[in-house]
C-alpha cells in the first residue's frame, strides 16, 4: 500500500490557518519528485577499473560493511513553477538521505571495499571509482539548470551510497534531501526492491517512476 505524502507547509497551515504564509513559501520553493526505486548490495563493473595507484584492476566494489547498501533513486519531476523562482540548479551530488543523525551524499575514501578484499577506496581513486559506479547506475545528466517551469517524466536515476546498515531500517521507502535553494523533496511512497548485484551480470533496476 501507498503511504500518505503530505505537504509539510500544507499541514501547517491546516494547524495555523495560515494559508496565506504557506502560498507566499510556495512561491519561492522547488518541489522534487522521487522513487527509491533499489537497494544495492554489490556493484559489478562491465569493464576492469584500473587505478593509478594499484597494481590490479578493480571489477567490484562493495560496502564497507555487509549491511551497507547503494540507496537507487530516480528523479520524477522538478517542479520550478513557483512565482518566485526563476531557475533551479540541479546536481546529482546535491542529494543526501538523512537518517537519524546521520547524513549520506558522495562516495567517501576509505568507505568501500575492492573486491571483497581488505583494501579500501583511497583518497586518490575515489574519484574514479564514483565516476565508474555511475556509469554502472546513472540515467540522466550530472547536472542540469532547469528553467522556470515544470518538468515531468524526467526519470533521472542516480545512488546514494550508505556505508553501513542503517538501525531498525525496514527496507522500505528513505528520505532524500537536496542541499541549496529552497526545496521540497517528496517520495512517491513505493518501496524500494532489493538488488544483490547492479552492473554486469546483476539484476536490472528499475529506470522509471511508478505513477
Amino acid at each position: 500500500m501507498r503511504k500518505l505524502i503530505t505537504y509539510a507547509p500544507v499541514l501547517a497551515c491546516l494547524l495555523a490557518a495560515g494559508c496565506a504564509s504557506v502560498d507566499t513559501g510556495l512561491r519561492h520553493t522547488v518541489v522534487l519528485h522521487y522513487q527509491h526505486v533499489a537497494n544495492v548490495h554489490r556493484i559489478d563493473f562491465s569493464s576492469p577499473l584500473l587505478l593509478a595507484q594499484r597494481a590490479s584492476p578493480v571489477y567490484t566494489v562493495l560496502p564497507l560493511e555487509s549491511q551497507g547498501f547503494w540507496a537507487v533513486f530516480v528523479l520524477c519531476s522538478v517542479d520550478a513553477s513557483g512565482a518566485r523562482v526563476p531557475s533551479f540548479y540541479f546536481d546529482v551530488d546535491r542529494f543526501r538521505v538523512p537518517f537519524g543523525k546521520q547524513r549520506f551524499g558522495p562516495l567517501r575514501p576509505y568507505t568501500l571495499r575492492l573486491d571483497d578484499t581488505s583494501d579500501l577506496n583511497t583518497r586518490v581513486d575515489t574519484p574514479a571509482i564514483g565516476q565508474a559506479i555511475a556509469m554502472e547506475i546513472q540515467e540522466g545528466p550530472s547536472s542540469q539548470v532547469f528553467r522556470h517551469g515544470f518538468y515531468g517524466d524526467l526519470d533521472y536515476r542516480f545512488a546514494v551510497y550508505l556505508p553501513r546498515g542503517l538501525p531498525d531500517y525496514a527496507g522500505d521507502e528513505l528520505p532524500l534531501r537536496y542541499e541549496g535553494g529552497q526545496t521540497m523533496v517528496l517520495g512517491n511512497g513505493y518501496p524500494p526492491s532489493d538488488i544483490p548485484v547492479a552492473g554486469l551480470g546483476g539484476t536490472g533496476i528499475a529506470s522509471r517512476c511508478l505513477p
